[in-house]
């Protein structure tokens, strides 16, 4: 028989058992699903946490006081006491570093801000004029603070957009005098809307400059700087000037750690992958369980079908034809589940993205084809053994089989 022949026997017998047939073919559906969506969260986080990172700005370095093997630095900046970074240190980077477009000293606190209508539990971010440059803030009214502002430790804030609508509802706000740790501040900028940035919320914090935060919190010692390369390409050599001049300034000990955002991206998308590539094993299981329902479904179709195998054998039939036939079968099975698979997951990533855009698990096309040839090699390896049993019925055992 030729091929032409042979599928349309294996299609005929796989329409005369629908249920069987579909039920089968569940198993590898969700297989293939498993497999595709697993990998699309993978990938979705790996879109996710990139575009977060890339949102809080470009080439940002961050430089924080203590050495440390850290390589991956999350949400607010820590302090430590192993180490110390000064305001005089800023002020040596910003003269100094000509691959740098802009350097802020950071210091990072808790407290409280009220005025006459509310009181806010807040956190309090000190930094210089630099600082909305580097991490791209936007502000919605009024200005950032300027270098005149840092020089002079003036008494002034911005609030972020939820503080403000806390504090002063729908009336302005700029001008206004409130109170941050029982210390009088004016309000001179509103921050845009933001939401979350990498574990902290920006529309809940405020921002002043960093003498009046080290004024403050009666320190002199800064949670750590934050600085941004001229370019992508010079990052490695703003690193270094980083480097010297700091160790300079600290009597040649590298009491600091610098961590780059391409270094916190390469360390977070090596951890994503392998998360990516764990859950595409744990759904090949879910695979290896669809194939082990094909070939038991076509031990079944074997027995069933004895007695016509015997009587295809004995009007001229090849053991080879009845080895084609049961394989046919058990592929068409298989990839026709793996293409419903690949559908239906296309379907439920778009249809996710249209509702949540924000997170975009829609799939890499790279991963179609493999999933298409693990349903098509599924549906081989598990339908050899029935094929070669069906192929193996001695003709006269057949026709006797009732």
């Amino acid at each position: 028989m030729n091929f032409k022949k042979i599928l349309v026997y294996s299609s005929e017998a796989i329409i005369e058992n629908k249920l069987r047939s579909a039920l089968t073919m569940l198993g590898m559906i969700i297989g293939v699903l498993a497999v595709i969506l697993l990998v699309s969260v993978g990938t979705g986080a790996k879109r996710y946490i990139t575009s977060e990172f890339e949102s809080l700005g470009t080439n940002v370095i961050m430089i924080q006081p203590g050495k440390t093997d850290k390589k991956v630095a999350m949400g607010p900046p820590v302090s430590s006491s192993k180490g110390k970074l000064t305001l005089s240190d800023v002020e040596a980077l910003q003269r100094n570093t000509p691959n740098l477009s802009a350097v802020s000293g950071v210091m990072f606190g808790a407290g409280t801000i009220k005025n006459e209508n509310a009181t806010n539990n807040i956190n309090i971010l000190g930094s210089n004029d630099q600082f909305n440059k580097i991490f791209n803030m936007t502000i919605s009214d009024g200005n950032f603070f300027t270098k005149e502002d840092e020089d002079s430790g003036r008494r002034v804030v911005v609030l972020g957009h939820s503080i403000k609508e806390n504090l002063f509802g729908n009336t302005t706000a700029l001008g206004k005098l409130v109170k941050i740790n029982e210390s009088e501040h004016r309000v001179i900028g509103i921050l845009k809307q933001t939401g979350d940035k990498m574990g902290f919320n920006m529309d809940d914090m405020v921002f002043i400059p960093t003498r009046s935060a080290l004024r403050l919190f009666n320190t002199d010692k800064l949670f750590g700087v934050r600085a941004s390369a001229r370019t992508r390409s010079g990052m490695n050599d703003a690193v270094n000037d980083l480097t010297n001049i700091l160790k300079e300034r600290h009597n040649g000990e590298e009491d600091f750690t610098i961590i780059t955002q391409v270094t916190m991206l390469e360390s977070m998308n090596t951890i994503l992958n392998m998360l990516t590539y764990a859950l595409a094993a744990i759904a090949f299981i879910s695979m290896l369980v669809g194939g082990i329902g094909i070939m038991n479904i076509m031990l079944v179709s074997v027995t069933e079908r004895t007695r016509e195998i015997g009587i295809r054998r004995a009007v001229g039939a090849k053991r080879s034809d009845i080895l084609k036939q049961f394989m046919v079968e058990a592929v068409v099975i298989s990839v026709s589940s793996g293409l419903l698979g690949i559908i239906m997951s296309l379907a439920i990533t778009n249809a996710l993205y249209f509702f949540l855009p924000g997170f975009d698990m829609r799939p890499p096309f790279w991963i179609i084809p493999p999933a298409f040839m693990l349903s098509f090699l599924t549906g081989v390896v598990f339908g050899v053994w029935p094929a070669r049993k069906a192929s193996h019925i001695q003709t006269i055992d057949a026709l006797r089989y009732e």
